[in-house]
Formats: structure tokens, sequence, C-alpha cells
């Protein structure tokens, strides 16, 4: 063995260890990256199921909204039938002319909005009018006979 083959030996050696050290490099650094893009996937799927989580609360949040406002217009409507019941110990006259209001102010409604409509000449002001009536003439008929039925029902 000579000079040469020692010199060999030595630079063969530290260029296997130079190789070696650069192949661990490159593997940690694969390894690195393979770990970021795991990362960022698992990150990924997390967002994921928060923006589900959140559209399911939106819904949930929907849906008690709706049931709110359905139980506030039920008891709205329930105030006002038990108000209408709500004459206590009154006399029988008070008790009837109470009974009457809605059903009186339904047909007066109708009868106003048919002399209003016979009574104006100027179409404009016809058309305006009749639309303001006849508003107020459907939510009366609509409410009586609405409650009414509502009351059959029971």
């Amino acid at each position: 063995m000579g000079i040469f083959d020692f010199l060999t030996s030595i630079l063969t050696g530290g260029a296997t260890g130079l190789l070696g050290m650069i192949f661990t490099a490159v593997s940690r650094w694969a390894e690195a990256r393979q770990r970021m893009a795991e990362r960022a996937q698992d990150y990924k799927h997390e967002l994921a199921l928060q923006q589900l989580a959140m559209q399911t609360r939106g819904m949930e949040l929907e849906s008690e909204q709706a049931i709110a406002d359905i139980e506030a217009t039920q008891a709205m409507r329930t105030g006002s039938y038990d108000h209408d019941r709500g004459y206590g110990r009154a006399s029988q006259w008070v008790v009837n002319i109470l009974r009457l209001v809605r059903p009186a102010l339904t047909l007066g409604l109708i009868v106003l909005t048919g002399l209003i409509y016979f009574s104006l000449d100027n179409a404009s002001q016809r058309q305006d009018v009749i639309e303001m009536v006849s508003y107020a003439t459907t939510a009366a008929i609509v409410w009586w006979f609405g409650a009414r039925e509502m009351e059959r029902r029971k």
C-alpha cells in the first residue's frame, strides 16, 4: 500500500462522508417538507371542519329564528283572541256589543269602499283611495274569517 492508495482512501472516504452528509441533509429536508405538507393538509382539513361547523350553526340559528318568529306570531294571535274573549264578568249587552265590533268594522269598511268608489270622479284619486280602503277592508275580512276558522278548529 503506497502513499497514493493512502491518499485515495482518505479522499474517497471524505467524499463518501460528504455524500452521506448531503444525503442526510436532503433526506431531512424532504422529511421536513413532507411534515409541512401533512400539517398543511391537516390545517386544511381542520379549516373545512370549522367551516362546516359554522354553516351548521348558521342553519341552527336560522331555524331557531324561524321558530321564535312563529312563536311570536302565535303569541300575538293568541293574545288577540284572548282579548276578544276576555270580557270578564260584564253584563250580557256589553258582551254582545263587544262581539259586534269586528263584524261591524268589517261591514263598515265594505260599505265605505263602495261609497268611495262610486262617489269619486277623479280616476287618480279614486285609485289612491280605493287602494287604501281595499287594504283595510281585505285585512279586516281575512282577520275576521280567519279568526272564526281558528276558533272552529279548537
